[in-house]
């Protein structure tokens, strides 16, 4: 099976709120968190201060008061090569179609990573592939494909 790729710079906006939530009330205020991630601390900062110029070059485009501010900044962990090998090869012995992802958020997988080489398995979702949310849904089969991936991966490292 072909690897899928993914683009390596990842940005949402998980709040927005507009004020007043009133209908048809022209909002006054707009707050809204970005989550920025990338497998790369320096391009990451690079997206960070780009957002920065963003919202500064707003307030003198449109003339309003706009500010940012950090919540949180976590450096990157970078996950082990040759277990993420290991388990591509294992998805692809089992015709299993498979991504190379990053991810930025605070798995377990990252405070093992500082301990002995890790890596992570994810499994495919339903409402394309939402998560953190109540509608994230994976079929049990994708789960049955992933513990399949898994133990192969497993397998493999233990010779």
């Amino acid at each position: 099976m072909r690897q899928r790729r993914v683009r390596p710079v990842a940005g949402t906006v998980g709040n927005l709120a507009l004020e007043p939530a009133q209908t048809n009330v022209i909002r006054s205020r707009a707050i809204l968190t970005i989550d920025l991630r990338n497998p790369d601390d320096e391009k990451m900062t690079a997206a960070e201060n780009h957002v920065a110029v963003f919202v500064d070059k707003i307030q003198g485009r449109y003339g309003v008061t706009a500010a940012w501010e950090r919540m949180a900044k976590t450096a990157v962990v970078p996950f082990d090569a040759t277990v993420q090998d290991v388990i591509a090869a294992a998805a692809e012995r089992l015709g299993q179609p498979y991504v190379r992802a990053m991810s930025g958020a605070g798995h377990d997988a990252q405070e093992i990573a500082a301990t002995c080489p890790a890596a992570m398995i994810f499994v495919a979702g339903e409402y394309g592939g939402i998560s953190h949310t109540p509608r994230e849904y994976s079929r049990p089969d994708a789960f049955g494909n992933g513990a399949d991936v898994l133990a192969n991966a497993v397998r493999s490292l233990a010779r």
